[in-house]
């Protein structure tokens, strides 16, 4: 078992500036794997070592190439790295690449840094000062102001020991990142082993992995289990957030690549629309556009990318503004992760790098431009802690709510924190469970915007339909929300204030009684007209044109008070026939009286006792079937129970 290894460090500087050579001095590992880059003598690849420090602690090491050719090698190897060592040739000082480093190194958000004045032995001492005033001269106003510059020979071994205590005291206040976090490996190498399969290497952003894991390689989806772990070539039980981490995965070779990430199951999701905060470095020497083409990097994938900027028509170098990137590929990224913007023309001095800057948020819509509303919620995110974090992603989700899940897609802090927030939310009624299941919540302004929209279905049915006892709650819902059960925690909060009755799958609001609405008691003398022809008409009704030409009403009318007539049960509807109540019930004793007599009726016999035709005959005997009265067995009805 090797020691675990919590953080990783990483080199960066300009092409022959002596990084690899460094590594293999400070490590004893050659990071040059590949037959091209011990040929040429310069780094392509990523390259991947570990160093025992003083202080005993064992730190993974991440080489990247140096050559501007490769910057999006150099990206994928910088990020996730918790200390930088920016490497300056003493016998060439500060050069172009060295620059676009630093800058690459600040944009990815790293704190913490010491610079190796390398090749040291190469020069006499007025040369060597006058290659820390020229590093001196480059880092002020850069996060690595006030590192430490150690003169230092791969060759000779001078400054070694002083470089190594450097990291030391570096790393001593660097956090290091979160085992609790939802499992995030993005993936910078990927190979085939004799006897083990496919292997994928990255360093562990956040989370845990272990064997027997089931996981997912993200975009792309492709799911297989963990068979085994190692951290820098040893086997492990698990591999922890910060870890140098490769992974033996049951998934085919050819279906992985590098800028995947290795994630669990349901946990992330890869999205092309990115809210953030872009930082336009001031070396570039044209305003960066509204809808500017530029190559996006974060982790360790790269995509072209569309720039719509919200707060500004263009940005000037040096200047920072609020935008929207569109990418062409999906990525798996969550708020607070840095990237990388990068052009296609060399810019001064530079190479081609073009700015970056953090993700505000994710997994959103797209914005054509920045409206006063936006602007404000993006610059309350850029300044929320958890709790609010939660709150504005909760209201964002808006009238559908949103699950537990997709709201940790969404937020940059580790489950533990988010379900504190939310707790804390909740208790303060910000936010409302609906769905145990999903775990998923509503904010309490959308959540009063849908009591709202239903008091107004409910009111509006009333006038439509002022004779029915209640709106149908499917009705409802399809006018409300899609969701059931966000439907029930409406209803309930509406019926504690006494707003709406809810009876059996009927809504009504608590002042409606059909029965004594002003609409009922202005039908009242037509439905007595239409109670009196119903009930001499007994058996054979007259359907509803006939009704209206032996009335001399408005067929509107006749429905209305038809309607109200059955709500009362004075009428009773059997398929596209109206019966008056008072027939069938002495119907109903006359068919009851004829089976207790005789255990069975005819066809024959069922159209003498009804006295009427097919017509009436036999939608009344599927009545009698429906109502449970009667059983039919073959052409005979028989006395249900018997």
């Amino acid at each position: 078992m090797v020691p675990r290894i919590g953080r990783v460090i990483g080199t960066a500087g300009h092409i022959d500036h002596g990084k690899t050579t460094l590594v293999r001095a400070l490590t004893g590992i050659d990071t040059d794997r590949l037959k091209e880059e011990k040929e040429r003598g310069i780094t392509i690849e990523l390259g991947f070592a570990n160093l025992t420090l003083p202080s005993g602690e064992t730190v993974g090491v991440v080489d990247v190439p140096g050559h501007e050719r490769f910057v999006r090698t150099m990206v994928a190897g910088a990020v996730g790295i918790d200390l930088v060592v920016l490497v300056v040739a003493a016998d060439e000082g500060v050069m172009p690449q060295t620059r676009e480093h630093l800058d690459i190194c600040g944009l990815l958000g790293i704190k913490r840094g010491v610079v190796a004045l390398t090749k040291a032995d190469t020069v006499d001492d007025e040369l060597r000062a006058l290659a820390a005033s020229d590093v001196a001269d480059a880092l002020r106003g850069t996060f690595l102001e006030e590192a430490e510059v150690v003169p230092c020979s791969a060759k000779t071994g001078l400054g070694l020991d002083a470089l190594k205590q450097a990291i030391v005291d570096g790393l001593r206040d660097a956090p290091g990142k979160d085992p609790e976090g939802l499992l995030r490996l993005p993936i910078d190498r990927v190979f085939s082993m004799k006897g083990f399969g496919t292997v994928v290497t990255g360093t562990l952003w956040a989370g845990r992995v272990k064997p027997g894991d089931d996981v997912v390689a993200l975009p792309g989806g492709q799911a297989g289990k963990v068979r085994g772990v190692q951290v820098h070539g040893g086997a492990v039980d698990e591999a922890v957030a910060g870890q140098r981490t490769a992974v033996n995965l049951a998934v085919a070779r050819e279906l992985l690549e590098r800028g995947q990430v290795v994630a669990r199951p349901g946990e992330l999701e890869a999205g092309k629309l990115l809210d953030v905060r872009l930082r336009y470095l001031p070396t570039c020497k044209n305003p960066l556009k509204r809808k500017a083409r530029v190559l996006f990097h974060a982790g360790t994938a790269q995509s072209l990318a569309t720039v719509t900027l919200l707060d500004a028509p263009a940005l000037e170098p040096g200047q920072s503004g609020l935008a929207q990137l569109q990418l062409e590929q999906p990525m798996v990224l969550l708020p607070g992760d840095h990237f990388i913007l990068r052009g296609f023309a060399l810019q001064r001095h530079h190479g081609t790098t073009l700015g970056g800057g953090v993700v505000l948020r994710t997994l959103g819509a797209r914005h054509r431009r920045g409206s006063p509303e936006l602007l404000a919620t993006l610059r309350a995110v850029e300044q929320a802690g958890p709790e609010e974090r939660v709150r504005l992603e909760v209201e964002r989700a808006g009238a559908s709510g949103i699950g537990r899940a997709e709201l940790q897609m969404r937020s940059p802090d580790p489950p533990r924190v988010v379900d504190a927030a939310l707790a804390r939310l909740s208790g303060a009624r910000q936010v409302v469970r609906f769905d145990k299941e999903r775990g998923a919540v509503i904010g309490q302004g959308a959540l009063g915007a849908l009591e709202q929209a239903a008091l107004d279905a409910v009111t509006a049915f009333h006038a439509a339909q002022p004779l029915v006892e209640g709106m149908p709650r499917e009705e409802l819902r399809a006018r409300v929300t899609d969701d059931p059960r966000l439907l029930h925690v409406v209803l309930e909060a509406l019926s504690a204030r006494q707003a709406l009755v809810t009876s059996r799958e009927v809504v009504r609001l608590p002042s409606h009684d059909a029965k004594k609405s002003t609409a009922a008691v202005g039908l009242q003398p037509l439905a007595e007209r239409v109670d009196k022809l119903y009930r001499e008409a007994a058996l054979q009704p007259p359907r509803a044109a006939e009704a209206v030409v032996a009335l001399g009403v408005d067929p509107r009318e006749l429905d209305r008070a038809v309607e109200l007539l059955q709500r009362g049960g004075a009428l009773v509807k059997v398929k596209d026939l109206v019966f008056h109540r008072a027939a069938l019930d002495e119907l109903r004793a006359r068919l009851i009286a004829h089976l207790t007599a005789h255990a069975q009726i005819t066809p024959q016999e069922w159209k003498e006792l009804v006295g009427a035709t097919r017509k009436f005959a036999i939608p009344l005997a599927e009545y009698f079937d429906a109502e449970k009265v009667t059983l039919r067995v073959g052409d005979l009805r028989k006395l249900r129970g018997r």
